[in-house]
């Protein structure tokens, strides 16, 4: 696709903010993140894929969504095969249906300093009302509950020793509604688009002229999100009032969960969203390059090496062989057209059950190691 062509990312600096958000963070930090009583943790951070969200699930379970309707999330089937959960540690599952970038980091504090023009209210699924696997409070983003539980499992010697984290998929999809807006404005205002000759080909050149600054935003968040994760401590030491935090660094395995394409070829007859796997792969790419680069590849991009494991959900997804419809059929609910309650179970891009495993179960284990 012509507009991934000369691709730039523009990645700002972190330290900047760093150092504005120790000034104001204290606003946000509770008296405990909740009562930690495995030896160890392993901390979900992510959207709808880590918490283990599809709309037939939530069709079948409404108006009553129990968390306990929904572990079927990649986090769950990694961790639940883990060494960890045998010698002791617990799961705590920070996931929200729907997150983007910008919730995650939340419109308090943190979000001031970390992502100024962009603040977005958190875990607007919460606020809908319906309740999380862990209930981190109702103002508070996951990434301030996650400084909180890395803290509160430091000073309590019941450290969290792995954090999975996933999350953009919706950031993409909100820049995919805009280019939609957009187009049928255009046309019905005008008859026509400047973005394309037909309906369809405008909203796909939408989102191409729209492409870089979305992934320059996504990539620079997740470059926020992972510093503060890693670099816990300077954000305690400036909430609590005690220096002596400031030190404390995660440097626990860190997982991130590339995404899958879900708008691919589910049918057999071509990608849903033209260009879309090319698109996907390019932001896979960037991801990655971020998670795990080191020495002057990280340097030249303005952050720190993150020693993350990069999980490749894309290539098993969205193979671009005949094998591509096979699996997105099994493993996602782009084909479901079955019915819970009178409304309709998909098409959905989440994964069923089958695809969580997937995902969770074989490609972190193959890719990244059991949980330790």
């Amino acid at each position: 696709m012509q507009a991934t062509n000369g691709f730039a990312v523009p990645f700002r600096r972190l330290s900047g903010c760093v150092f504005a958000l120790a000034l104001v963070i204290s606003a946000l930090f509770a008296s405990s993140a909740g009562a930690v009583t495995a030896t160890h943790s392993d901390l979900a951070l992510g959207d709808s894929l880590a918490f283990g969200y599809s709309q037939q699930l939530f069709n079948e379970n409404f108006p009553t969504e129990s968390p306990t309707a929904f572990e079927h999330g990649y986090a769950n089937y990694y961790f639940n095969g883990s060494k960890a959960k045998a010698a002791g540690s617990q799961l705590i599952n920070n996931g929200c249906p729907g997150e983007t970038t910008d919730s995650m980091i939340g419109n308090g504090p943190l979000g001031g300093a970390l992502d100024p023009t962009e603040g977005e209210s958190p875990c607007g699924y919460h606020k809908l009302g319906f309740p999380l696997h862990h209930e981190y409070g109702g103002t508070k983003s996951q990434l301030e509950n996650a400084i909180e539980v890395l803290t509160v499992g430091t000073l309590t010697s019941k450290p969290v020793t792995t954090v999975t984290l996933n999350i953009g998929a919706n950031d993409e999809l909100h820049g995919i509604a805009k280019c939609e807006a957009e187009v049928k404005a255009e046309y019905e205002a005008e008859g026509k688009s400047k973005y394309g000759a037909t309906p369809e080909a405008a909203v796909k050149g939408c989102i191409e002229a729209h492409v870089n600054a979305l992934f320059g935003h996504i990539l620079h968040n997740i470059g926020s999100i992972t510093y503060a994760i890693r670099n816990y401590g300077v954000f305690a030491a400036a909430a609590t009032g005690n220096p002596a935090l400031a030190g404390l660094k995660y440097t626990g395995k860190l997982v991130f969960e590339g995404a899958y394409d879900p708008y691919g070829n589910v049918f057999g007859t071509g990608e849903l969203l033209v260009g879309s796997r090319t698109l996907a792969s390019i932001l896979d790419f960037h991801e990655k390059k971020l998670m795990t680069d080191e020495g002057t590849e990280a340097a030249e991009e303005g952050h720190e090496a993150f020693k993350a494991c990069f999980a490749e959900a894309l290539a098993t997804f969205n193979p671009g062989t005949a094998k591509e419809p096979i699996h997105l059929q099994a493993w996602t609910n782009m084909a479901n057209t079955t019915e819970s309650n009178g409304k309709k179970n998909g098409p959905d891009i989440h994964p069923t059950p089958l695809g969580y495993h997937e995902i969770g179960g074989v490609l972190n284990i193959k890719q990244c190691g059991v949980v330790e």
